[in-house]
């Protein structure tokens, strides 16, 4: 307004000034105090009754001119008394003024007439002047909305301290809000958290133009990226009073360039990822830097690389082979969150989980190869981690796969890894960053996939570096010319040279003349007249001398191959040994073999001697009478033959042949065995390494004839078995062994054990209209039915006494279950002669007692040996026995009281016993 009352009054020498609805001065012209009569009081915030008088008793008027009742009102020739004396005369005019923004004050004009008060003509003319400016400005302030709301980008009117007073319709469309929402409201209010929109009005002095980029927040929570320039809006009307001037306004206009910003900021991941990718030496170096970088380019604020076991080991430079967990699971190896982001829980559970092919979020991608976006991944089942995410604020989510070959993408290993990364924004789906990820990823993927190939290589350079170098082989690389390309450290330490005599000699100055011919002929065709091409035939070894420093000679056989490129050659590899020690060995052996032929001829045992490799040196005519092999077959000395001719004679040719190879993985072992033949003979054979020095040339095998005292030993071994288990069917086994230590008098206490005897009832009767011979057969079919119980039982057969049987539980060994044990005994007993009866057609009944107690057991006497019991708990047994009815098992007290909780037992009441008067017995019925 300022500047519109500027260019309306000026021209005619009018100032003026501004009040609200409380008659407040709001705005004054350069000059308006002079037409004061307090010139003192013509500031901003007066009364304007204070400065002019003239006004007091008008609020009515103003009032009604302020609420457009009265259109104006006017004072005329109203006069002022200056210092000098003089008169100043001026008219006053009270005008309302209002724009579309319901901006409304009171505009006071004054006019000095002190020189033209008879000229009413003029200020009716400065009158309809003014009329027109106030139209002009009318319809300037529509043209400018009808612009303004036009406008395509963001438009916003905001005053001095940030407050919003106009917005256009694109503002609305791009934010959401509508213009009473905004109106009012701070400018701040559409930044984003950490953004400040009037800041920007602050940074470049107010006549200037300032653009900035500033995140705005949608009023859906959407944010955008808004490029704003902003210009202040200046005061032009002179003569009002300088605290005004922070009232000027700002004016905003935007573009959204969100989409150009994303657009900028996933061009410069990939830019910046490339870079990492193409100076970073390890993979972990690569990868650890680039998850910040994607993070804050992107704006996101956590980001985790997922890999399986193999993976982990690429980034911890391990060169472990076995693995230690499963390689089918992916581990989180790194992970990155932004500095002003706690969320230790959701860190500290994704380091210790692990997640399988479809398992959560990595595992989906680690299973399709595709990336995957979450919007919210508090309301999402892919997530394992979703109740720890909404607790520390996290919401959206994307993953991408690290492709190792984009050429085969669903194949079994082409998904080497995968990245994922979280905002604390529900985040909506952008395709376009999904397919840059997938771009980074399989950039990612290309560079793991090299390293991978670089490191494979470098330790196959090593390992085959190290295989030369500490191989006990010669190994050499010759070139076309002669000189020596490389040496290893054998051929170094075994000839001698050092390394800059190497470099100067050729293989000519160190070979011997009385090499192999056919060696010298390789070497002298392709070296010397160049004549050796792909074609040229050579044989795959060689044999020749070489001289060491010290002058020696030693001979050396190995492999060659020639390298050519280009059909030229460049270079004859060999790899030889030290074979000089062996020629003299052989040369040794040869000799010892002449002087030891006419020893092994004379010696009744066979023998047959052998080199390292298992070659026949010699052997004995014994050697080849034991074996019967053809002298036709022996003069061939072809090992495999002669081989196959002993294996085929032998009951175990396989015990044979493992034998003689195991032999030969342990050279310095001497070997025993006994072999079978086919034909019942048996032979010691005995095998030691045969020496030359400390050196082990071969092998010498002795075949021993043992046939007669083999069968000598047999017949006494079944004797001794005989008598051992005749010994076994008469005592226990522990009893047995102490006997056989030569102990006279074995005699141990026992203090539990449970007695059984049992008798057949009837059988004495039997006895006397039976044949002896067949009432004893009888007897031994029961009484053996008895003895395979014991067996099953764990119990001790004592004896039989004519029809009776004895048998105890709890020794020899000792056992806590001794009553149960003979408990099960009696009645299986009752079953086996029930079952007796009815296979034999007989009615014999069996009577059974039973009492626990102390005994002692053991053998006396020097003949006729038996396993016997002695004690009081012997006697009441058997009186438990004689005592007791047929088909019934009579126990005393004592062994009651053992069975009572496990067996079913009935009261029989008080029995006379001899010895021991009146006694309360039992009756074993069965098992509970």
């Amino acid at each position: 307004m300022k500047s519109l009352l500027k260019k309306l009054l000026v021209p005619h020498h009018l100032e003026y000034l501004a009040l609200d609805k409380d008659f407040l001065i709001q705005e004054t012209s350069l000059q308006v105090q002079r037409f004061a009569d307090f010139p003192e009081e013509v500031t901003a915030g007066s009364d304007v009754r204070l400065p002019f008088p003239e006004l007091v008793g008008t609020e009515e008027i103003l009032i009604e001119i302020f609420e457009g009742r009265l259109p104006n009102f006017e004072f005329k020739a109203i006069t002022r008394i200056l210092e000098n004396g003089s008169r100043l005369y001026f008219d006053m005019y009270i005008v309302e003024f209002r724009n579309d923004d319901n901006y409304q004050r009171l505009i006071i004009f004054f006019e000095d007439v002190t020189d033209r008060m008879g000229l009413e003509q003029t200020l009716v003319q400065a009158t309809n002047e003014m009329n027109i400016l106030l139209s002009t400005l009318a319809a300037t302030n529509n043209y400018v909305e009808k612009i303004i709301t036009s406008i395509a980008e963001v438009l916003l009117v905001t005053t001095a301290s940030g407050k919003i007073k106009k917005i256009n319709q694109a503002t609305q469309d791009l934010f959401g809000y509508s213009e009473s929402e905004l109106v009012g409201q701070q400018i701040n209010a559409l930044a984003a958290e950490g953004e400040s929109l009037q800041a920007v009005s602050q940074q470049q002095p107010q006549s200037s133009q300032t653009n900035v980029e500033v995140v705005c927040t949608a009023k859906t929570g959407e944010k955008f990226t808004v490029a704003f320039s902003c210009t202040a809006i200046p005061s032009e009307i002179q003569g009002i009073s300088q605290t005004m001037a922070a009232l000027q306004d700002f004016v905003y206009i935007g573009r959204d360039v969100t989409d150009r910003e994303r657009a900028r900021k996933r061009k410069l991941a990939q830019y910046v990822t490339t870079r990492i990718l193409s100076t970073s030496e390890t993979i972990k170096k690569a990868l650890t830097a680039i998850l910040p970088v994607i993070c804050d380019s992107l704006g996101w604020d956590t980001a985790e690389l997922w890999m399986p076991e193999a993976g982990e080991k690429l980034l911890s430079g391990s060169k472990r082979i076995t693995a230690v967990s499963d390689p089918n699971l992916l581990r989180c190896a790194a992970s990155w969150t932004k500095g002003s982001v706690s969320i230790p829980k959701f860190a500290k559970f994704g380091e210790q989980m692990t997640c399988g092919l479809g398992e959560g979020l990595p595992g989906l991608v680690w299973a399709s190869g595709s990336p995957e976006w979450i919007a919210d991944v508090t309301e999402s089942d892919s997530c394992l981690r979703r109740e720890i995410a909404a607790a520390e604020g996290l919401h959206g989510a994307f993953a991408f796969p690290i492709l190792g070959d984009c050429e085969q993408e669903n194949s079994e290993n082409s998904v080497l890894g995968v990245m994922t990364l979280f905002s604390c924004e529900v985040r909506s789906l952008d395709e376009e960053l999904l397919q840059t990820m997938v771009t980074i990823g399989s950039q990612i993927g290309q560079f793991v996939k090299r390293k991978q190939a670089e490191i494979a290589l470098r330790e196959s350079e090593e390992q085959l570096r190290d295989l030369f170098e500490n191989a006990t082989d010669l190994i050499q690389s010759i070139g076309a010319d002669g000189h020596f390309l490389y040496v290893n450290r054998a051929w170094r330490e075994t000839l001698g040279y050092s390394e800059a005599e190497i470099a100067q000699m050729t293989v000519f100055d160190i070979i011997h003349p009385n090499s192999s011919p056919e060696s010298l002929d390789i070497l002298y065709q392709a070296i010397s007249k160049n004549d050796f091409n792909e074609d040229t035939f050579y044989p795959d070894s060689i044999e020749v001398i070489f001289i060491t420093k010290s002058s020696e000679l030693i001979l050396l056989e190995g492999s060659i191959s020639c390298k050519f490129s280009e059909g030229s050659l460049v270079a004859i590899r060999a790899i030889l040994r030290d074979i000089t020690d062996r020629k003299m060995a052989e040369d040794a052996l040869a000799k010892s073999v002449s002087l030891l032929q006419a020893t092994f001829d004379s010696t009744a045992d066979g023998i047959l001697a052998i080199d390292r490799s298992g070659k026949i040196v010699s052997f004995n005519r014994e050697f080849v009478e034991i074996w019967g092999i053809p002298n036709e077959v022996m003069a061939l000395r072809d090992d495999a033959t002669t081989i196959a001719f002993v294996l085929n004679q032998l009951k175990d040719p396989q015990g044979f042949q493992d034998r003689i190879e195991s032999l030969y993985e342990q050279p310095e072992a001497e070997s025993f065995d006994l072999l079978e033949f086919q034909d019942g003979r048996f032979f010691e054979r005995y095998s030691e390494p045969q020496r030359l020095g400390d050196k082990i040339i071969g092998r010498v095998w002795s075949y021993h004839d043992i046939t007669e005292r083999k069968q000598a030993e047999d017949a006494l071994r079944e004797e001794q078995a005989k008598s051992e288990k005749l010994l076994l069917n008469i005592l226990p086994k522990a009893i047995a062994e102490r006997l056989k230590q030569n102990e006279t008098t074995i005699a141990e206490y026992f203090p539990e054990v449970t007695v059984l005897f049992a008798d057949i009832v009837g059988f004495t009767a039997l006895s006397s209209t039976m044949n002896p011979i067949e009432l004893v057969e009888l007897l031994n079919k029961i009484f053996s039915r008895f003895d395979l119980l014991c067996e099953q039982h764990g119990l001790e057969k004592i004896k039989t006494i004519g029809d009776a049987y004895m048998v105890v539980g709890g020794l020899p060994e000792p056992r806590a279950d001794h009553a149960e044990a003979i408990a099960k005994m009696a009645l299986d007993m009752q079953t086996e002669m029930a079952r007796f009866n009815a296979n034999n057609n007989k009615y014999f009944s069996i009577r059974i007692g039973i009492h626990s107690g102390p005994v002692v057991a053991g053998v006396i006497g020097i003949k006729k040996f038996i396993y016997d019991l002695w004690g009081d708990t012997v006697n009441i047994a058997s009186r438990m026995e004689s005592h007791g009815l047929p088909w019934r098992i009579q126990v005393s007290e004592t062994t009651y009281k053992l069975l009572e909780h496990k067996y079913l037992l009935q009261e029989r009441g008080i029995i006379q016993v001899k010895g021991k008067g009146g006694m309360i017995t039992y009756l074993l019925v069965g098992k509970k």
